[in-house]
């Protein structure tokens, strides 16, 4: 069995894209997954499955999703992925220890490291490739950013969906 972790886009933000977890972990279920753990609202799972592409685990969760009427990006990692990510710690995380101020991208498409190096940041703010994702700096918080998920989303050329460290060492917690 491989563990695979879902990050659902814009999910549970205000009215929109509403989604309650007990009944994520019933469409995952009914897929025939396993072992199905959801984290806060988000749209944050941990599951097992037999599959071994992530690419086709995306696809058939994003399918169920909109067949239960919420249609959003669905971004896969496998548990290692997460794991690893977890046990590296976040790249900013020496020079701010509030795990609110950092935070992780999750782009559904590989970027490149000049792509995510040519994005302008504002004054501050941080951002750099690491291992596939975006590890992102905000040292005044989230909230009072330019740098928001449309802002990455238009320079990056895909689609992503953030969250902040504290979500991002859970879940990598229970992959490990």
């Amino acid at each position: 069995m491989n563990t695979y972790v879902a990050l659902l886009r814009a999910v549970n933000l205000g009215s929109r894209g509403r989604l309650p977890m007990a009944r994520l972990r019933e469409i995952i279920t009914g897929l025939g997954w396993g072992e199905v753990r959801t984290y806060l609202q988000s749209g944050n799972a941990v599951f097992t499955s037999a599959a071994a592409d992530a690419a086709e685990v995306a696809e058939a969760l994003r399918g169920a999703l909109r067949g239960d009427g919420l249609d959003t990006e669905v971004m896969i990692r496998t548990g290692q992925q997460l794991a690893e990510l977890g046990a590296a710690g976040h790249p900013f995380a020496a020079d701010d220890s509030d795990p609110t101020h950092l935070q992780v991208a999750f782009p559904l498409a590989p970027v490149a490291v000049e792509t995510v190096a040519a994005m302008p940041i504002p004054a501050r703010e941080r951002a750099q490739r690491w291992d596939g994702e975006i590890a992102l700096h905000y040292p005044d918080g989230v909230g009072r950013s330019k740098l928001t998920t449309a802002h990455l989303q238009r320079h990056l050329g895909t689609p992503v969906t953030c969250r902040n460290w504290r979500t991002v060492a859970a879940l990598a917690e229970w992959c490990a």
